[in-house]
């Protein structure tokens, strides 16, 4: 046809299908559950990846707000919080701004929510599964009660853990150790398979 030019294929040859390329919905999940009170999320596999994405939430039963935080643990339940150093960040409508370090403390977090608003959180922790003491986090997470919306707050906070052991556990706890297992929910996801 007059006037109309054909450029020449590129030689790609055969595109490898793979998990980078073609993401699978929901791919590298482990577990998923509630959580009553305070709680564990424990038995975390460590054999198929070396990072390790958690979303979770903590919630309150007798009070609308209060702290609440996490800490890290190795095999049976073995709480790491005194190896654990962060920075955090948070700023909310009524409950202001705050930003502070901890070293060799649970992961501070503000505000914890009354019942079915509690607090979501995700984080990721590089290198989990190693025997290095060389593992690094981050999280984010955020409040709101619906329309009560003077408790909105969001909050930042990133650090590491100088344990060579692999982590396998993870406390979740909040002030008044009363959450429902209605609305403490929870997911473990493997990434960076190995």
């Amino acid at each position: 046809m007059a006037g109309v030019t054909t450029a020449p294929r590129m030689g790609l040859g055969a595109i490898a299908s793979s998990e980078a390329s073609n993401p699978e919905a929901m791919a590298g999940f482990l577990a998923s559950g509630s959580g009553n009170n305070d709680y564990w999320i424990s038995n975390i596999p460590t054999s198929d990846y070396h990072d390790l994405e958690v979303w979770f939430k903590s919630s309150n039963q007798s009070s609308w707000t209060v702290w609440w935080g996490f800490q890290f643990g190795t095999a049976g339940q073995t709480s790491q919080s005194s190896k654990m150093y962060q920075s955090y960040f948070y700023k909310g409508y009524s409950s202001g701004s705050g930003n502070g370090t901890q070293s060799g403390s649970y992961a501070y977090n503000n505000p914890a929510g009354y019942s079915s608003y509690g607090h979501y959180c995700r984080l990721y922790v590089s290198n989990y599964s190693s025997t290095s003491n060389i593992k690094s986090w981050h999280a984010y997470g955020g409040y709101t009660n619906g329309s009560a919306t003077s408790y909105v707050t969001y909050q930042q906070m990133g650090g590491s853990i100088r344990e060579a052991n692999p982590l396998t556990d993870i406390k979740v706890f909040n002030g008044y150790g009363n959450g429902s297992t209605s609305y403490q929910g929870w997911s473990v996801f493997g990434r960076r398979p190995k």
